[in-house]
């Protein structure tokens, strides 16, 4: 019983493997997009919240009162979401939410990041 716990049933590891056993790799605080479900760091996520109306408003600076929804700033994951009904359930939202501030933004967004750089048009 040397190298188990002291029910004999599993492997005791050492402090600095237990230690290390669940740190993420990555740094910084680590959200869950609410599309794909992948987790990811923050800076690398768009926060959305419910605004007036129910609207979703993009969170640009995530500083806005109230619950947040984080999500990947792609149409796939943004088309994701809205099938799977995430953002109601993500913000505790029963009333249908109007996505298309965020839907113009995402399509924005991913507009001027796939422009080609002006040196390397044809």
């Amino acid at each position: 019983m040397e190298g188990t716990d002291r029910t004999g049933l599993r492997a005791r590891a050492s402090h600095a493997e237990a230690s290390t056993r669940h740190t993420s790799s990555l740094v910084g605080p680590v959200r869950t997009c609410v599309g794909c479900r992948a987790t990811d760091s923050r800076s690398a996520l768009l926060r959305v919240v419910v605004g007036g109306h129910g609207a979703l408003v993009p969170d640009l600076r995530r500083c806005l009162p109230g619950r947040g929804a984080w999500l990947h700033p792609t149409g796939d994951c943004f088309d994701l979401a809205v099938r799977r009904r995430a953002f109601g359930r993500a913000l505790r939202v029963s009333a249908p939410l109007d996505t298309a501030a965020v839907a113009e933004w995402i399509a924005t967004h991913e507009q001027t990041t796939h422009q080609p750089a002006p040196g390397n048009r044809p």
